[in-house]
């Protein structure tokens, strides 16, 4: 493995597990609350994450047995259940705000989940190319198709304005508290969507990775994308240590 690889790998990792650690807190608070909005909410941030799975199973299958994770688990794993996660957030979204629209708005993200999935496997059994390609010298590095580009860019579009949009209603509340978990909201889903848009540019910006400057950006990607599950974390439950960090500030 290059630098970049190991670099790109366990950043991945550390970025996998902090995400479904706060995806599982989250979603157990619903035991406490009895509110589903903790288990669609838990669901959805364990859902982003997962593109980045495949990268850090692969990783630890290097480590472990010098293997690395085959291409078509790859691609299953890192994108068939994006549309859970698309589902079940903009549930948790008109819970929280459009509830008159939520029947329309979840089965229209239905219809178009299962075309989606309908379409990646025809595409999968057909030409698995059409869906991404994976240099085998660069083994974290896919190059998706555009069938798939612009699904995960419509995606992003999605969670990004809706996540935005329910944040600001939070940001202009008279409750300090409240007014803080939407500022943390909105530099999630910012930040998300800045370290996601990097990261699938770096494969076809940097063509050698040997270049330091890809090891660099990869850890920057991968940082950012850690920040964001923490601001996302600190913006549903606001553990006490971080509004006291917060609060002190304002």
């Amino acid at each position: 493995m290059e630098v970049v690889d190991v670099l790109q790998g366990s950043f991945s990792l550390i970025f996998v597990v902090i995400s479904l650690i706060i995806g599982i807190t989250i979603l157990t608070k619903y035991f406490e609350h009895k509110n589903r909005l903790f288990i669609l909410v838990g669901i959805s941030w364990i859902g982003v994450a997962n593109p980045w799975i495949p990268d850090s199973v692969s990783f630890l299958m290097q480590l472990i047995v010098q293997e690395w994770l085959p291409r078509g688990w790859y691609l299953i794993i890192g994108n068939v259940f994006i549309p859970i996660a698309l589902l079940t957030w903009l549930m948790a979204y008109t819970d929280m705000i459009k509830r008159k629209a939520q029947k329309k708005v979840v089965l229209i993200t239905v219809l178009l989940s299962i075309l989606f999935e309908i379409a990646f496997f025809i595409l999968f059994f057909i030409n698995m190319d059409l869906i991404g390609i994976i240099d085998p010298e660069r083994p974290f590095t896919v190059v998706f198709g555009d069938f798939i580009t612009v699904y995960l860019l419509v995606v992003i579009l999605v969670m990004v304005v809706t996540g935005v949009s329910f944040a600001q209603k939070s940001v202009k509340s008279d409750d300090r508290e409240v007014r803080l978990k939407g500022k943390l909201l909105r530099a999630a889903f910012l930040t998300f969507t800045v370290a996601a848009i990097l990261d699938s540019l770096l494969g076809t910006i940097f063509e050698d990775p040997t270049v330091p400057l890809l090891a660099i950006m990869v850890v920057i990607v991968r940082i950012l994308l850690i920040f964001s599950a923490i601001e996302f974390y600190g913006g549903f439950l606001l553990p006490r240590w971080m509004k006291e960090i917060f609060m002190k500030q304002e």
